[in-house]
Order: C-alpha cells, then sequence, then structure tokens
C-alpha cells in the first residue's frame, strides 16, 4: 500500500515537471522535446509498477461494518428518545405555566417499544411548597394531555434548609 502512494506521488510529481519543462520551452523546433517529455512520462509510470508486488494492491484489514451500523442505530435511538423527552417537557412545562406556575420543572421517563412505540412511564412535577395547590389544579390537565398520572414532589430549597 506504502509503494502505491509513493508511485503516485512520483507521477503527479512527474505531471507538474513535464508541463513546467513544456512551458518554458521554446515552441521552436519542440518536437524532439515534446518526445523525450513523453517518453520521460511513460517511463515514470511503467518503471514503478514493475517492482510492485500483488500485496501492494490489496486494501488494508477494516473493522465489520456491521459493528459499526449498531453503534450508530443505538446512538440514532438514543438521540431520538432524547428529544422526544425534551418535547414532551417543554409542553408539560406549557401546560404547567398556563395553568399559574411559575417555574415548574418536569421530569418525564419514557419507553421504547418497536412494536406499540414510544409511552410515557412517569411524570413528575417538582413544585415550591407554596405552588403545590396550583399545581394540583393543573395535574388534571397533564393527566388528560399525557395519558398518565403525574407525580407532585415538593422541591427541595437551593440552601438546604
Amino acid at each position: 500500500m506504502e509503494q502505491l502512494k509513493l508511485t503516485a506521488a512520483a507521477l503527479c510529481g512527474t505531471m507538474i515537471l513535464s508541463a513546467i519543462i513544456l512551458f518554458i520551452s521554446p515552441q521552436k523546433d519542440g518536437k524532439m522535446l515534446k518526445f523525450a517529455v513523453r517518453v520521460f512520462f511513460l517511463l515514470s509510470i511503467v518503471l514503478p509498477l514493475v517492482g510492485l508486488e500483488p500485496e501492494d494492491f490489496r486494501l488494508p484489514e477494516t473493522t465489520d461494518v456491521s459493528d459499526l451500523g449498531e453503534g450508530l442505530e443505538d446512538l440514532a435511538q438514543q438521540q431520538l428518545e432524547s428529544a422526544v423527552v425534551a418535547s414532551l417537557e417543554a409542553e408539560a412545562v406549557e401546560i404547567l405555566t398556563s395553568n399559574g406556575l411559575a417555574a415548574p420543572q418536569v421530569e418525564i421517563s419514557i419507553h421504547n417499544d418497536p412494536e406499540d412505540g414510544i409511552s410515557i412511564t412517569d411524570l413528575i412535577i417538582r413544585v415550591q411548597p407554596d405552588e403545590m395547590e396550583t399545581a394540583a389544579r393543573a395535574a388534571p390537565a397533564l393527566n388528560s394531555a399525557f395519558g398518565v398520572t403525574a407525580r407532585l414532589e415538593i422541591e427541595e430549597s437551593q440552601n438546604g434548609s
């Protein structure tokens, strides 16, 4: 394989050198010069190929393509699930904010079944203690929109008290 790379590089160099020689040579009586450049060019193509072995024409071993396909399929599945969860959480936040909650925290868990599709397994709403009544009034709207019973949890304060 390395020999093929060297041969290709030599061929490119020969083409450039031949073009330069033909470009700078005078046009008058250029038949002999053109013939010499053509012979030089043909020899630069043929001579490196004479020393090549059959192993030089084989491509290197690669990893199994099916392994790559499975990894890509898993990655695509994960990205799809993340996008679905993010979309559902955004929709839940929109429903909650339209029902009077200031900054609800929503966590949705899903189950992806190839036969049945994607289903919501868990819907958790975390709110501040003073917003619990408002969240309880908004919960039926979430239940009907998502088809699962929302769990209300009191969000722990940031300062740890």
